[in-house]
């Protein structure tokens, strides 16, 4: 009788142990994924502002909490003995961190929405300083953006009245995706002609000042017909390459793209960082064919050296 006691003791322990195993590679995987979280949260957040400080010691805390769960976790993992006191432990942590998560991720949208307005604010005061004068790094770009886009809105016009295109083509807007690209490039019934006539009018502008990196026309929907012939390299089917020396017929429908195109400002500066990971400012002017806003130029140009 003893022994079938020990026996099914040794069996409830075993059963036990492999309950409380699979426990401890379950919390592991939640923790490693909340880590996580909070690494590429961590990395979003920008240091110098007062609420991102604030966000910033919350992290903080969240990641201290992430170690202690961590390494009890290690504890039970290792010993393969954890009581009920430990478990509560962690799941204590475990709900602060949830807790602290919550709180940094309202941090985060009301960062995002402060931000979101500080841009506004920036740019009616660029459109309004552009009215009585920039200064002379940000003025050359913005005269260079007025005289691009006069010129191209000439050129439309022109080649619409001599039949080389259509008002109707011009303004097309149903983008055809080109199979097998990626990122996705489009075709219009006008992009062939821009392909004719927009490097002429666009390249000049780059050797004009010192920051220029790109300019561009685009419509409405940041759709970009013809870039820059440093950025109409022939396509490898290499995506991280192709992105780079690339960048012709696509749609850049970001926040700053799309407003490039749609905004009917007499100018809009913007500062963002660009998906090749470079700091950029974005000066942009409407086109405008005919009386119809067609869509704006954009002038990308890196920040004045100190």
């Amino acid at each position: 009788m003893v022994a079938d006691e020990v026996r099914g003791l040794a069996g409830r322990t075993a059963s036990a142990t492999g309950e409380v195993g699979q426990m401890v590679a379950d919390i592991q995987q939640r923790t490693a994924q909340v880590v996580e979280q909070i690494r590429e949260l961590s990395s979003d957040l920008d240091a110098g502002v007062e609420q991102v400080e604030l966000t910033g010691q919350h992290l903080g805390n969240i990641a201290r909490l992430a170690i202690e769960v961590e390494s009890q976790v290690s504890e039970i993992a290792q010993g393969a003995r954890s009581n009920q006191d430990q478990l509560a432990s962690l799941f204590d942590a475990v709900e602060h961190m949830r807790s602290d998560l919550a709180v940094s991720d309202e941090q985060t949208r009301q960062l995002a929405k402060a931000s979101v307005q500080m841009e506004g604010q920036a740019e009616t005061i660029s459109q309004r300083l552009a009215q009585v004068g920039l200064d002379d790094y940000h003025q050359r770009i913005y005269d260079l953006a007025r005289e691009g886009a006069r010129l191209i809105a000439e050129k439309f016009e022109a080649d619409i009245v001599q039949g080389r295109v259509s008002l109707d083509d011009l303004f097309d807007r149903n983008y055809k995706p080109v199979p097998n690209t990626s990122p996705t490039r489009f075709t219009t019934r006008f992009d062939r002609y821009t392909d004719q006539v927009l490097p002429a009018l666009q390249e000049p502008l780059l050797s004009r000042h010192e920051g220029l990196v790109f300019a561009i026309a685009c419509t409405q929907q940041g759709y970009v017909p013809t870039h820059n012939n440093a950025f109409s390299q022939p396509l490898t089917g290499d995506a991280t390459v192709d992105n780079a020396r690339n960048r012709s017929k696509r749609k850049f429908d970001d926040r700053t793209g799309i407003r490039c195109g749609s905004h009917q400002q007499p100018v809009l500066l913007q500062t963002y960082t660009r998906d090749t990971g470079e700091l950029m400012h974005d000066l942009s002017v409407p086109i405008v064919v005919n009386g119809r806003h067609w869509g704006g130029l954009r002038l990308g140009y890196k920040p004045q050296s100190r």
